[in-house]
């Protein structure tokens, strides 16, 4: 199921978002899915995770045209290099 969806992000220039760390292994070892953006947030209700991620739009966006793997905690995000 991880490659399916890696292969349909990869094709449809899609950023992959997941709470899963095995893509960032993947994205680490073979650069796949080519878009990575990592919600670390710990366990947070639905609502609360909307919340930061409406706050953080924009920086998520700006953050994709510097980097291929992004990462956004309750604090702001980061830019993987």
């Amino acid at each position: 199921m991880d490659a399916e969806l890696c292969d349909i992000c990869q094709r449809e220039e899609r950023v992959l978002v997941t709470k899963d760390l095995d893509f960032t292994d993947s994205f680490l070892l073979r650069h796949k899915p080519a878009l990575l953006l990592l919600i670390s947030t710990g366990n947070i209700n639905n609502r609360d995770l909307e919340a930061i991620f409406r706050a953080r739009l924009s920086d998520i966006v700006t953050a994709f045209a510097l980097s291929s793997f992004v990462e956004l905690d309750r604090d702001g995000i980061i830019i993987h290099g």
